[in-house]
């Protein structure tokens, strides 16, 4: 509660990372070399969000609900009521349908193109492999659009979504590659060094991210 309490007072809206494991979570024994012997353990579960409803009021909070989701992992978000995550970088596997394209999506959700972990929409636009880049053309009618040009229009089809927020990273935004990417799960290294330049963030682009977001109503 304190740590949450102390969130709170810097942020207007808290996400929570690995949401599934206030359901269960996987335990390792301290010093084992492996995750071999681990075991699932059942988590706090709903109780501890109505303990923080009670000491610290109605709050905003993100329920990042990504990962292997298992039927109680998603009542406990639903318990909850707060919003869950919609990732667009995830939602073009050209084998099978998927909850993270947009026509999925409820309205107490948050559209993200990418989050931290994910490479830039530039990047991760290049590099799709060839079943699933068709599919994501065909579906967001890409198919005379350059790279640069994809990536607006998947901001776009973030914006124009039904989720309540969208969430936009500045390196789409500034059209950047796999170069100013945040983090790469698993590695060491690199991560969490990228920084935009000085001058990046012109009055023309401002005018650009202005217009989509009061074309789609998400102006304040």
């Amino acid at each position: 509660m304190k740590r949450l309490a102390a969130c709170f007072e810097r942020y207007d809206i808290v996400r929570i990372d690995h949401f599934r494991a206030f359901d269960a979570y996987y335990s390792i024994p301290a010093g084992a070399k492996t995750a071999e012997n681990g075991e699932w353990k059942p988590g706090p579960g709903g109780e501890l969000f109505e303990i923080m409803k009670a000491k610290l009021g109605d709050r905003q909070v993100i329920a990042e609900d990504l990962g292997f989701l298992t039927p109680s992992v998603l009542e406990l978000v639903k318990r909850t009521g707060y919003p869950g995550m919609k990732v667009l970088q995830f939602a073009f596997d050209s084998r099978e349908e998927s909850d993270y394209l947009p026509h999925n999506y409820v309205s107490n959700s948050v559209v993200y193109t990418g989050t931290h972990d994910n490479d830039t929409t530039l990047g991760w636009y290049h590099a799709l492999e060839k079943g699933d880049k068709a599919f994501c053309r065909k579906y967001l009618r890409l198919e005379s659009c350059s790279e640069s040009q994809a990536v607006w229009e998947i901001i776009r089809a973030a914006q124009a979504s039904v989720s309540g927020l969208a969430v936009i990273p500045m390196q789409d935004y500034l059209e950047l590659g796999s170069e100013a990417r945040i983090n790469t799960p698993s590695t060491l290294g690199g991560n969490w060094t990228w920084r935009m330049k000085k001058g990046a963030f012109t009055r023309e682009l401002a005018k650009k991210i202005g217009k989509l977001t009061a074309l789609y109503g998400r102006s304040v």
